[in-house]
């Protein structure tokens, strides 16, 4: 279970493809189904018409299922790479809590360092910044937004890190109650820090336009933080479950062929 680093990079790909199907069925189209809004209200000459008539056909969102455009492509690809980011930190994470609490068992350190990665990397950034459906946003404040945002994500990831790292450290110098006083001075500190960062980086937010219905917000965040959490803990428990089938055919095949040579003899 030492280098999972190279198994895991191949399952955050895998999990990435996986969680672009559900993105693609579940998202996309509510993704398109705002683009169709903002043309509605961009231009609204035979607008309610189409809409209209695609409603007929299927009820919105549901008409834009069997649509097809770049969104659908380039949500694949991305989530293929950022499977990869998510497995690299992820990597780490394990490793941390690997030696921070020696007596549990490989699935619960990658239970806790999934659920760690996506509390760090994806849902508490998304409470900072949240994500909003095409045609929300100024183009002006784009590349701010960006930046804050992965600034937001490095601190915040390396925050976890330095609790995991913390509570490892405790659990090698100390017992007893004093143990639990330290638990919660970094447990403390990590608030501490949560807020700081909650409160001193921008959050660049841009007003919502008055054609965006609010449901169809929720059901872009609610679609996005899912799909997130299914891609942390499909890498965490892809990656392990292939150590143990890889772990256990090495161990299997010796003793196989020791026994099929004992019986030619």
């Amino acid at each position: 279970m030492t280098r999972i680093l190279p198994t895991a990079l191949v399952m955050g790909v895998i999990a990435g493809l996986l969680v672009a199907a559900y993105m693609n069925i579940l998202n996309v189209p509510v993704m398109e189904w705002a683009i169709a809004l903002e043309g509605c209200d961009i231009d609204r000459a035979g607008c309610a018409e189409q809409m209209a008539a695609a409603e007929d056909e299927a009820p919105l969102p549901l008409s834009f299922l069997t649509s097809l455009g770049g969104q659908r492509i380039g949500m694949t690809v991305g989530l293929a790479v950022v499977g990869i980011l998510y497995a690299a930190v992820f990597t780490a994470l394990y490793h941390l809590m690997r030696n921070a609490t020696p007596g549990w068992n490989p699935w619960a350190w990658a239970a806790v360092a999934g659920l760690l990665g996506f509390w760090g990397v994806s849902m508490y950034t998304q409470i900072k910044f949240p994500l909003n459906p095409p045609g929300i946003g100024d183009e002006g404040t784009l590349l701010a937004r960006q930046g804050f945002q992965f600034l937001f994500i490095a601190v915040s990831t390396i925050s976890v890190c330095l609790v995991v790292y913390g509570i490892g450290l405790i659990n090698r110098s100390s017992a007893g109650s004093g143990r639990w006083l330290r638990y919660a001075g970094i447990g403390i500190a990590y608030a501490v820090v949560a807020l700081i960062l909650a409160f001193a980086v921008p959050g660049v937010r841009d007003a919502a336009p008055a054609w965006l219905p609010p449901e169809l917000t929720i059901m872009f965040r609610t679609f996005t933080a899912a799909g997130h959490l299914l891609l942390w803990m499909g890498i965490a428990f892809a990656t392990i479950g292939y150590r143990y089938y890889r772990e256990r055919n090495v161990h299997a095949y010796p003793q196989a062929g020791g026994a099929a040579r004992a019986t030619a003899g």
